[in-house]
């Protein structure tokens, strides 16, 4: 009899703080730079990131700048995106290969050609890969400030990720 309450307590439990979990969606990315102004620029150039804000030392130096998208920075500020932040880097600090930003991109030759304009590096040429069934662009580059990066883009009429 105890196995059997102990059982469905331990059931009921569980059920209990699954039900708890909260909602949660992506708020932010955050990557480091060397020099976050140039770096920013770079995220604007390549991928229309606008500066929404920034948060300064006491000496007034810039040690992160947070963007959205937006194709004004009026409309990335008054938009809902997550948020991408370019964040000083401690100067021992180096750039994490397993850390990186995957964007979402509409024309991945586009956004390629852009991201290598604004002083991205490759690393190897554009792929496609069979994510869920679905036929998915990928690239992976470096950021001027060696963060690596992941476009993606997919099937049309596709707007995330399939996962059966």
């Amino acid at each position: 009899m105890r196995r059997i309450l102990a059982t469905i307590l331990g059931v009921t439990a569980g059920a209990w703080w699954i039900g708890v979990q909260a909602d949660s969606s992506v708020l932010a990315v955050r990557l480091g730079a060397k020099d976050v102004v140039a770096l920013a620029k770079f995220y604007d150039a390549a991928f229309g990131l606008k500066q929404i804000d920034k948060v300064a030392d006491n000496s007034g130096a810039t040690t992160e700048i947070i963007m959205r998208y937006g194709a004004t920075v009026a409309a990335a500020k008054a938009g809902n995106s997550p948020e991408f932040l370019v964040a000083k880097r401690e100067g021992g600090d180096t750039a994490n290969a397993m850390a990186h930003a995957i964007f979402h991109v509409s024309d991945i030759n586009a956004t390629v050609a852009a991201a290598k304009a604004a002083g991205a590096t490759m690393k190897g040429e554009v792929a496609t890969v069979p994510i869920g069934g679905a036929p998915i662009k990928i690239a992976t580059m470096t950021d001027p400030d060696g963060n690596v990066l992941e476009v993606m883009e997919l099937p049309k009429g596709t707007d995330h990720l399939p996962h059966p």
